[in-house]
């Protein structure tokens, strides 16, 4: 029985267990935020590697992802269903959430999806998420949604999470509770995020800050805990009147029961992290949160309302939801920090399990100078004024990297081992993951192993799978080409041995490659799959094995060039399989048409598919591209060089076959536009070409003729004789009469001579207007435009042309 029973164990080492699905309710798994996942059972060093793992599935959202997503095991969703369930939240203010372990048959769409930019969800209409250029900075991009990420409240399941929105010009930073069974709306929810606080800083009035949902980034992720919800603030580059804010809300009510301005005196103070969560001791009577800020003052204690906190780790106790100072550390050259912009909160805080030795609470911190500094986080130990160095730290250890290179990522902690990663300064110079051992409390000042790939800006976050003590993996995303839209790098490494790499997406890129980048990004493993979140989708990895993808579909002809249109079909071999397709060359996904009959192609296409069944990963992407030349003639004219008003010109007209026409075309013309006010237009006539029957062209005559100006009078030459006359031979017969009869006899003798008069000069006394042809000064000089129609059957096609007449 013992030797059965060693058999058994040898083999179980070697065979991966079944999965086990760990609920990633917050930023890196729990409130501590160390970033360790010691339950992965499926994932190990041995199946880990190019051969056996690989990229899965992607899961497409609507833009960049930020926030890290969550992962809740065996919930009960709205379509009835038993899921492992992932929730994304994205930068367009939309939250989805997916099937975690397929996007075959039912799962290849969200479970649900909700946009908080509905009113439905608190906004007012013309929502939009915040676009970026409004801030100033694109540190966030291409919009400010959903930056922070979200924390899950399994007991109610309920998803905190705040969203930033414009509406009509106003901006707006909410406080949202959302039900993750169906993506509604808890009760109280949501509410719209405001405060104000006693202090002179920048952007004060009247002896008030008030807290501006703008000029404000909400970057940290937020934290569930003992009934009330706690988020920090920072900035959008550096930019106006900002301040660093904690807020605590209650999580059922939605009421605020704490917010505090952190640097009411001053400006900055922000509480960045890289997005980091602020860990949350809770062997601590109420809870102990530690918070780290970046550029601002720092005031002496004791601490109160007025307190700035600049370049300092502050413990904050939690106790009825209230966020009370009690202790904090600030570096002895933190007025250097702020003079190089080096933030001591670039990156987060990381917290310890109890470590033995004298010292067994521990906080680790490092920010953009590259000092990595050790402190005790019952006594944090304020600040030595004039030191020259943290002489109030347990370890102050600095040459690790160069200075200013920094760190704009979180420490993780596994098995008595600290991960870093700095990412150098921006863009800076690369640099590599570094494992540092714990000894007894006691952090080596040099690292025990480093990575042989390298990160720029701004370098990776580590998270930490294994079984135990067992199995340990050291996983990150390399994530610097984002301004580039490169793609994200998953990397596995032996996490006893950086140096060590298992697997990494690019070896295969076809098979693997990640989505574009973003920054920040901050691997999830569980139940034997890693998510990472990219620009605009979340990628899906684990073993090959464990889910075969559909057959790619066939496409029916498989393109070519064609001179009618095509009834094309598509199928895949794989039963019961979903083909989504499109008709415009982009890649499809399962939220694409959906193929149900034959499509008919009668136009240049490129026709992308690919299929979904239950059980099976999406497949690969088929592709056909058609070109249709369908039997069709152009037209082309020659220039028309600029006549003399009187003159004629010439065109050639060229008709040229395409797609194998063949026949007779009829060619009329047209004038179609002339001066304004143009006399005697221009005429066209166009004969008619020989009809087609090979593929050469054929050509035809286009003739312009234009009107010279007419030799003929353009007056009667006796007129200003009649003129003058007139006067005259109306007056002398007035004066002849005798006065006694000039009364009566008057007027019969003016109708007499003014119909004389009328008979005389032809009009009246009123200049007659001459024809445009009789007597005109020919076609008006200016530009003229002429259209050649050509017409065969229901086929046209048109030329337009342009003379000058002079």
């Amino acid at each position: 029985m013992l030797g059965f029973a060693l058999i058994c164990t040898s083999f179980a080492s070697v065979v991966a267990q079944s999965p086990t699905p760990v609920p990633v309710l917050t930023w890196r798994y729990d409130l501590t935020h160390a970033g360790d996942n010691t339950q992965e059972t499926a994932l190990t060093q041995a199946n880990v590697n190019p051969q056996s793992f690989g990229k899965l599935f992607s899961l497409p959202v609507d833009s960049t992802v930020y926030a890290q997503p969550l992962y809740v095991p065996a919930l009960k969703m709205s379509d009835g269903l038993v899921h492992n369930v992932l929730f994304v939240a994205t930068e367009n203010d939309s939250i989805y959430a997916f099937d975690a372990d397929s996007n075959g048959g039912a799962n290849a769409k969200p479970i649900w999806q909700v946009s908080l930019l509905t009113a439905a969800y608190g906004a007012g209409a013309g929502a939009t998420a915040v676009p970026w250029a409004d801030t100033g900075s694109p540190d966030v991009a291409p919009t400010v949604g959903i930056t922070g990420t979200p924390t899950i409240n399994s007991a109610t399941n309920t998803m905190y999470v705040v969203a930033n929105t414009k509406e009509n010009g106003v901006y707006f930073s909410r406080l949202h509770a959302i039900n993750i069974m169906n993506g509604t709306e808890q009760a109280n929810s949501p509410v719209n995020i405001t405060a104000t606080a006693a202090g002179t800083g920048a952007g004060s009035s009247g002896g008030q800050i008030t807290f501006s949902p703008l000029w404000q980034n909400q970057r940290t992720a937020l934290n569930y805990y003992n009934g009330y919800v706690y988020f920090g603030y920072a900035a959008h580059g550096d930019l106006n009147n900002w301040h660093g804010w904690l807020f605590a809300y209650d999580a059922t009510t939605l009421k605020q029961s704490a917010a505090l301005c952190l640097s009411p005196n001053d400006i900055g103070a922000g509480v960045w992290g890289s997005g980091a969560g602020m860990p949350i001791d809770t062997n601590i009577s109420g809870g102990r949160m530690f918070v780290v800020t970046g550029n601002g003052a720092r005031s002496n204690p004791p601490f109160n309302a007025s307190t700035d906190f600049g370049q300092s780790v502050i413990a904050f106790n939690l106790a009825n939801g209230a966020l009370t100072p009690t202790d904090s550390f600030t570096s002895f050259n933190y007025l250097t920090l702020n003079t190089e912009d080096w933030d001591q909160g670039a990156g987060g805080v990381l917290m310890l399990p109890d470590q033995p030795g004298s010292y067994p609470h521990v906080l680790v911190t490092a920010g953009k100078e590259g000092r990595i500094t050790v402190l005790n986080r019952d006594n944090l130990g304020g600040l030595v004024s004039g030191a020259s160095s943290n002489t109030n730290a347990l370890q102050d250890i600095s040459g690790v990297i160069s200075q200013g290179q920094g760190f704009w990522g979180t420490g993780a902690y596994w098995n008595g081992n600290v991960y870093v990663w700095a990412g150098g300064d921006n863009p800076g110079t690369p640099n590599a993951g570094m494992l540092f051992k714990m000894n007894n409390g006691v952090m080596d000042t040099e690292p025990d192993s480093e990575t042989t790939s390298t990160s720029k800006f701004p370098g990776p976050t580590f998270s930490i799978s294994s079984n135990g003590t067992q199995d340990g993996i050291a996983w990150a995303v390399q994530a610097d080409q984002f301004n580039t839209n490169g793609p994200a790098v998953l990397y596995a490494f032996d996490a006893t041995d950086l140096s060590d790499i298992l697997y990494e997406s690019d070896t295969n890129a076809t098979r693997d490659s990640a989505g574009p980048a973003n920054k920040f990004s901050v691997p999830v493993v569980t139940n034997g799959k890693v998510y990472v979140a990219a620009h605009g989708e979340v990628d899906v990895y684990g073993l090959l094995n464990a889910a075969a993808s559909a057959a790619a579909p066939v496409i029916n002809p498989n393109g070519g060039t064609f001179s009618t249109s095509q009834s094309v079909q598509i199928s895949s071999s794989t039963p019961s399989a979903s083909i989504f397709y499109t008709l415009d060359g982009s890649t499809p996904t399962p939220t694409s048409t959906q193929y149900t009959a034959p499509i008919t192609i009668s136009t240049d296409t490129t026709i992308k598919a690919i299929a979904s069944a239950p059980g099976y990963g999406l497949s690969s992407v088929a592709s056909a591209t058609f070109t249709i030349t369908q039997p069709s003639f152009t037209l082309t004219g020659g220039s028309i060089p600029a006549i003399a008003a009187g003159g004629s010109a010439t065109s050639t007209i060229t008709i040229t076959p395409a797609g194998g026409f063949t026949g007779s075309v009829s060619l009329s013309c047209a004038i179609t536009s002339s001066p304004a006010g143009a006399v005697a237009p221009p005429t066209c006539n166009v004969s008619q070409p020989a009809s087609i029957s090979g593929a050469q062209a054929v050509t035809s005559k286009l003739t312009i003729n234009t009107t010279a100006a007419s030799a003929a009078a353009l007056h009667n030459p006796l007129r200003p004789f009649v003129k003058i006359g007139e006067g005259t031979l109306v007056a002398i017969p007035f004066f002849w009469l005798p006065f006694r009869r000039r009364r009566w006899q008057t007027m019969l003798g003016l109708l007499l001579l003014a119909t004389l008069a009328s008979v005389a000069c032809g009009c009246g006394g009123v200049t007659k207007t001459p024809s445009p042809t009789q007597g005109s000064g020919g076609t008006t000089a200016g530009a003229y435009s002429i259209t050649v129609t050509g017409t065969s059957g229901s086929m046209q096609s048109t030329t337009n042309l342009s003379v000058t007449v002079q």
